[in-house]
């Protein structure tokens, strides 16, 4: 769905425009709220964004760009009018640094969570339900094979088909391994 909606904005789809407007908006909003503490100048900022993705559309070629891109200008528009308001004391600007940093580990984890329910949701059916129930929910192999109806052996054959599908997907996607790494060890 993702690649669908850049592609139609890329080609000027002003759906595919309002679709990432309400997708972003609310989020985008929040941002910029941490840094100038006013909801009606974040408004603003966020508004100016997107309108400076309209006009840069052709640039995004998947999700993590466009989102990426998002963020950093929100966040340096934000700054920006921090500057030239003059609002800002140098505690006001710690707290901005903490939020820049606090947004980047946000935006690394949004894309973990992406990837990862990606990962899931390319198992079958039943290997993902049983992976959810053994890894996700911590059910004994029994309280699985109870729940599903099926033996213990098929429990522990799916479980080990779904971490081995998990592997190979999180290999195609080296990326994913390495911001959950950095997740994991902030």
């Amino acid at each position: 769905m993702d690649k669908s909606l850049i592609s139609e904005l890329k080609e000027g789809s002003e759906k595919a425009y309002d679709a990432l407007f309400h997708k972003f908006y609310g989020r985008l909003c929040g941002f910029a709220i941490r840094f100038v503490r006013d909801q009606e100048i974040a408004e603003e900022i966020v508004a100016e964004s997107m309108v400076v993705l309209w006009e840069k559309r052709h640039k995004f070629d998947n999700m993590l760009a466009l989102k990426s891109y998002l963020y950093n200008t929100v966040r340096n528009a934000s700054l920006d009018y921090l500057k030239k308001s003059g609002r800002h004391t140098s505690l006001d600007m710690l707290d901005g640094m903490e939020a820049v940093v606090a947004a980047d580990f946000y935006i690394v984890e949004e894309e973990v969570h992406a990837t990862l329910y990606q990962a899931l949701e390319a198992l079958p059916a039943k290997c993902r339900r049983v992976f959810e129930l053994s890894c996700i929910e911590e059910l004994k192999y029994s309280e699985i094979a109870d729940d599903m109806g099926i033996s213990l052996n098929t429990v522990k054959s799916q479980r080990a088909r779904a971490i081995q599908l998990l592997r190979d997907f999180l290999k195609a996607h080296p990326y994913a391994v390495l911001l959950l790494q950095i997740l994991l060890g902030r």
